[in-house]
C-alpha cells in the first residue's frame, strides 16, 4: 500500500496544532523561536554553534553604500522573524560591480538594498510587522555533500519531542531550487535513519525518488557528524524548553551549526521518511526522560531502521504506470521484453494474444518474479495491462517516467554500453585538467621569488573555455545500463563531475576541498608514513652521479626505447614552459621541457616510468573493446603512478633526490595546508638540504591551483606517486600479477570486474 493511502499514524496539520503545538509550546517559546537573533545569541552563550553574526540592521538609515561595501566577500542576508526560507539571500562572492549569489546570479547593491527594505517593512516576517535584517556568515557545506549536489547549502531538519529526536530529513538544494534548500522550489528531501544517520530514500514534493539529479542514490548517504547532530538537537530542546520542536542545522567541515529552531515544524518530513510521525510521537509521549543524553539513547533504540518494524513502510521498488517488464515463456531461453500498463482500477490482468500461453503468466518487474493470473485481450499501446491490486510489493508512481530501453536484450545492452563509453570518453577528452591548474605566469613569479625570498607568488591561470554546465548536464543524463561494466562507467562519471567542479574552483577559496574530492586528502598518519620513509632512506640513499645528458641526447635514447617496443608512431615534442621535464599525453605524444637535462640514471628511470608504464598501459588499453581503458577508469592514476614508481625502483639505480621526492612531495602537500609558499620553501630547503630548483618544484606542485600562494591550502594530486607505490607493493606481496595491471588504464579495484569479460585481452606491451 502506498504511503499516501495510509491514514493511521500520519500527523496532520490540525492534529499537530491542537495536540502538540498548543499543548506543549507556550506563547513565550513560540516568540523565542521566531526571533532568530535572540535564538542565536541564546544558543551561542550555551556553547551551541551557530553562524557568525556580522551586522544587524534595524533602520533604513543604516543601509548606506559604505555599509554594503564594508561587508565581507560572502555573507547571508535573512529576516530576523522570517519563515519558510523567504527573504533569504546567499551571497557567494564579490565581483567588480556587485556580488554573485550561491546560484550564480549577479547581484547589485540596489538589489540587496531592495531586499533589506522589504525585510524591514515586514514582508517576510511571520507576523507581518517591522523586522530586522541579519547579516551573518555564509556557511559552506561539508565536502561529503558534494556527492548529492553541487549547489547551495543542504540543511537537516530534526523533530524533537520529550527530549527524543523523533524523525529527521535532509533538504538538498538543486539547480531547479536555485541553490535553496526549499522543497517548494524543487529541493529534494531525504529521509534519515535516526539510528545510523544514513539516508533512507528521497522525495520531491509528493513524489518518491531513488536518485538525485546528478544520479547519486538517495538511499545510503552517511550524514557527517551524526552523533553530534542528535546530541545538539536534544540539548537545544532541553535548554529552550520548547516541547514540540523542529531544529534546522547545517554540517560544515568543522562540525554542526544551528540555523534556527522552529516551534511550528512542518510535516513533509513524514513523506521524506515514508513513515508516520504521530506513531513515533505516541511511543514516547508518556516516557519520563531526564536528560538530553537519555533522549538520544531512546531515539537510537526506538527509531533505528534495524529496530523499527517497517510494515507498510518497507523499501519497495517504485514503478510507473507505463512499466517495462520481462515475460518468461516455456521453451523460450531468454525472457521477452514487453511494456505493461498499470491500472489501479482494473480487476484483471490482460496480455496481447500473441504472447498468451496460458492463464498464468510469469513476469519479472524490477528484478522481482511474479506469477499472475492473466487473460488474453488486445491492449492499445502496450503488451500487458496489469491490475495494481496484484502488485502490493511495489510503489506505483504515476509521475515516474520510465524508458522502454530499461528492458533490453543483450545486443541492445551492448550497444548502449558502447554509447555510454563514447560519451564518457568524449567528456573526459575535453577535460585537460592540468592545463587549467598549472600557472601561466610561472617564470615571472619564479624570478620575483628568488629576488625576494619572503615573496609569496601570485599565480594566474588559463581562462576556462569549456562548456562546463553542458558537460555536467550530459553526465547527469547518462542512462543506466544493465551491464557488467556499468559500475565502472558510473564511477568515472562521478569523477568527471568532481573534476569539472575542481576546474571551476581554480583560484578560488573552495579549490582545496574540490582537490581533496578528486585526489583525496593527506591524513596525519599518511604524513608520518612519508616522514618515516625519508628518515629510513635519507642516509643510505646514494646521489645520482651518472653522466648528465642534454635534451638532444635524451631524445635519442627515448626514440631508441620506443623503436625497441615498436612504438615508433609516438612523437616527441618540446615545450617552452612546463611544471614537469617530461609528460605523456593520450595523443601519441611525449612532451619534453625546453632546456631540460637528465642524469643518465634518471633517464633510465624515466623510460620505464613514462613509456614502460604510461605508454604501455595506453597501448594495451587500445586492445580492449572500450575506449575508457585507453583514457582511464576512475582513480586509474593512483595505480598508474604507483606502478611507474615501482617500475623505476626495480631498476636498483642510484637516483639520489629523485628516490626520496615522492615522499617529500607528500610532506610538502601536508604542510602546505598550514603554510604559505615562502615558509614552505624555506622549511623544505633547510630541513632536507634541497637545491633551490627542487624545493621550488615541490612547492609549485603543492600550491598550484591557488591564486595567492601565501594562503594555506594545497593541491593534493601528487600524493598519488608515494601512496600508489605503497598499493603496488601490497598488491605484489599478496601474489598479484603485475601483468594484469598492464591490460589498460585501470585501477587495482577494477581487476575483479574486467577479468570477468569474455573478450578481455592480455597485455601485449610489457617491460622485458
Amino acid at each position: 500500500m502506498s504511503f499516501f493511502q495510509i491514514r493511521s499514524g500520519i500527523l496532520g496539520m490540525n492534529a499537530r496544532n491542537l495536540q502538540y503545538i498548543r499543548r506543549y509550546n507556550s506563547a513565550a517559546s513560540k516568540q523565542f523561536a521566531d526571533d532568530k537573533l535572540f535564538t542565536k545569541q541564546f544558543l551561542n552563550s550555551r556553547g551551541i554553534g551557530a553562524a557568525k553574526l556580522f551586522h544587524v540592521a534595524s533602520h533604513y538609515s543604516q543601509l548606506t553604500p559604505e555599509f554594503f561595501q564594508a561587508l565581507p566577500d560572502s555573507f547571508v542576508i535573512k529576516p530576523n522573524r522570517g519563515f519558510a526560507g523567504a527573504g533569504i539571500v546567499v551571497v557567494a562572492g564579490k565581483k567588480k560591480n556587485g556580488w554573485v549569489s550561491a546560484s550564480g546570479k549577479s547581484l547589485t547593491q540596489e538589489m540587496l538594498y531592495r531586499t533589506c527594505i522589504e525585510i524591514l517593512e515586514g514582508k517576510y516576517s511571520i507576523s507581518g510587522v517591522h523586522d530586522k535584517v541579519i547579516f551573518e556568515e555564509k556557511l559552506d557545506p561539508h565536502p561529503a555533500f558534494r556527492k548529492l549536489s553541487d549547489i547551495g547549502l543542504p540543511d537537516i531538519r530534526v523533530v524533537v519531542f520529550n527530549l527524543v529526536p523523533v524523525m529527521a530529513m535532509a533538504r538538498i538544494p538543486t539547480h531547479e531550487s536555485e541553490g535553496k534548500a526549499n522543497m517548494e522550489l524543487g529541493a529534494l528531501a531525504l529521509g534519515i535513519d535516526i539510528g545510523s544517520g544514513q539516508t533512507t530514500g528521497g522525495a520531491k514534493k509528493t513524489t518518491f525518488v531513488t536518485r538525485m539529479p546528478n544520479g547519486y542514490p538517495t538511499k545510503g548517504f552517511q550524514m557527517p557528524f551524526w552523533e553530534e547532530i542528535l546530541d545538539t538537537v536534544a540539548t537545544i530542546q532541553h535548554v529552550t524548553k520548547i516541547g514540540f520542536l523542529g531544529v534546522d542545522l547545517v554540517v560544515t567541515k568543522e562540525g554542526v551549526k544551528v540555523l534556527e529552531v522552529n516551534a511550528r515544524p512542518g510535516l513533509k518530513i513524514q513523506v521524506a521518511n515514508k513513515s508516520p510521525l504521530k506513531a513515533r510521537l505516541d511511543k514516547i509521549k508518556d516516557l519520563k526522560v531526564m536528560s538530553a543524553e537519555e533522549g538520544v539513547d531512546i531515539a537510537l533504540k526506538l527509531f533505528s531502521e534495524k529496530s523499527t518494524p517497517t510494515n507498510d513502510f518497507e523499501e519497495k521498488p517504485i514503478i510507473g504506470v507505463i512499466q517495462p517488464v520481462l515475460l518468461n515463456q516455456p521453451e523460450v531461453q531468454k525472457p521477452i521484453p514487453l511494456i505493461a500498463k498499470i491500472d489501479s482500477l482494473a480487476d484483471k490482468n490482460y496480455i496481447n494474444p500473441e504472447f498468451y500461453t496460458g492463464n498464468i503468466a510469469q513476469v519479472m518487474i524490477e528484478g522481482k518474479r511474479l506469477k499472475l493470473p492473466i487473460e488474453k485481450k488486445e491492449i492499445e499501446g502496450a503488451n500487458l495491462l496489469l491490475a495494481a491490486k496484484f502488485l502490493p510489493d511495489f510503489y506505483i508512481d504515476p509521475h515516474k517516467k520510465t524508458s522502454t530501453t530499461t528492458l533490453i536484450t543483450d545486443d541492445v545492452e551492448e550497444r548502449m554500453i558502447h554509447n555510454l563509453d563514447e560519451k564518457i570518453c568524449e567528456i573526459d577528452e575535453q577535460i585537460k585538467l592540468l592545463s587549467y591548474i598549472n600557472p601561466q605566469n610561472l617564470e615571472e613569479q619564479k624570478e620575483l621569488f628568488f629576488s625576494h625570498s619572503d615573496f609569496n607568488p601570485r599565480f594566474s591561470y588559463r581562462e576556462c573555455d569549456l562548456p562546463l554546465d553542458q558537460m555536467q548536464r550530459d553526465l547527469k543524463r547518462l542512462p543506466e545500463v544493465n551491464h557488467l561494466l556499468y559500475p565502472i562507467f558510473e564511477r568515472k562519471a562521478e569523477e568527471l563531475h568532481s573534476k569539472i567542479e575542481l576546474i571551476r574552483s581554480v583560484g578560488h577559496s573552495d579549490f582545496v576541498g574540490h582537490s581533496e574530492d578528486v585526489f583525496g586528502d593527506v591524513s596525519h598518519y599518511q604524513y608520518q608514513q612519508a616522514l618515516n620513509f625519508i628518515k629510513k632512506h635519507q642516509d643510505d640513499n646514494r646521489p645520482d652521479e651518472s653522466p648528465e645528458l642534454d635534451l638532444k641526447k635524451a631524445k635519442e635514447l627515448l626514440k631508441e626505447f620506443l623503436d625497441q617496443y615498436r612504438l615508433s608512431h609516438w612523437n616527441l615534442k618540446t615545450l617552452e614552459s612546463s611544471v614537469s621535464d617530461i609528460q605523456v599525453t593520450k595523443r601519441n605524444t611525449i612532451l619534453l621541457k625546453k632546456g631540460a637535462t637528465f642524469q643518465a640514471n634518471r633517464l633510465k628511470a624515466l623510460l620505464v616510468h613514462e613509456i614502460g608504464t604510461h605508454v604501455f598501459r595506453f597501448e594495451n588499453g587500445k586492445l580492449q573493446n572500450f575506449r575508457i581503458f585507453q583514457r582511464g577508469t576512475a582513480n586509474y592514476l593512483h595505480t598508474e603512478e604507483g606502478l611507474a614508481i615501482w617500475n623505476q625502483n626495480q631498476l636498483g639505480l642510484d637516483l639520489g633526490q629523485k628516490f626520496l621526492q615522492p615522499a617529500q612531495q607528500v610532506v610538502a602537500i601536508y604542510l602546505a595546508k598550514k603554510m604559505g609558499f615562502a615558509d614552505l620553501f624555506h622549511f623544505l630547503h633547510k630541513t632536507y638540504e634541497l637545491e633551490d630548483h627542487i624545493a621550488w618544484k615541490l612547492c609549485i606542485k603543492a600550491k598550484r591551483g591557488l591564486s595567492d600562494s601565501g594562503k594555506s591550502g594545497s593541491f593534493t594530486k601528487d600524493t598519488l606517486y608515494f601512496f600508489g607505490n605503497k598499493d603496488i607493493e601490497r598488491f605484489v606481496a599478496r601474489k598479484g600479477n603485475i601483468a594484469d595491471l598492464y591490460t589498460g588504464k585501470i585501477c587495482i579495484e577494477d581487476l575483479k570486474t574486467v577479468q570477468k569479460l569474455e573478450d578481455w585481452q592480455p597485455a601485449k606491451y610489457l617491460l622485458q
